[in-house]
């Protein structure tokens, strides 16, 4: 009969592992890496070649490009419908005569 204690140095090992694989951000990576295998339309022929691809430096430099243009993306956006909200504002006082004068500027001949 084999004791629940012979199989705690295989599990400590597993767990220390699993944190290893935890902190150095590679489980996270495995993981998008699976999700975004996941939600392709057609699977990719090659698999392997799928996840070096995910794994490529370059591939990953363009990801966190991808990132923070999405960031920024979202924060002009936001820019955007605030400058909608000002210009809707000041549409509506220069329609109800709050505003006494517009500046208009023309070019020049």
């Amino acid at each position: 009969m084999t004791s629940y204690r012979t199989f705690a140095p295989v599990d400590s090992k597993k767990e220390e592992f699993r944190k290893y694989m935890e902190k150095s951000g590679l489980l996270e990576r495995l993981t998008l890496a699976l999700v975004s295998l996941f939600e392709e339309q057609e699977r990719p022929e090659n698999a392997i070649a799928y996840f070096k691809s995910r794994f490529d430096p370059e591939t990953c430099e363009a990801n966190s490009n991808n990132d923070a243009l999405k960031q920024e993306l979202e924060q002009v956006r936001r820019q955007f419908e605030e400058l909608q909200v000002e210009h809707n504002l000041l549409k509506m006082q220069i329609a109800k005569g709050v505003v006494e004068e517009a500046v208009v500027a023309e070019p020049e001949h």
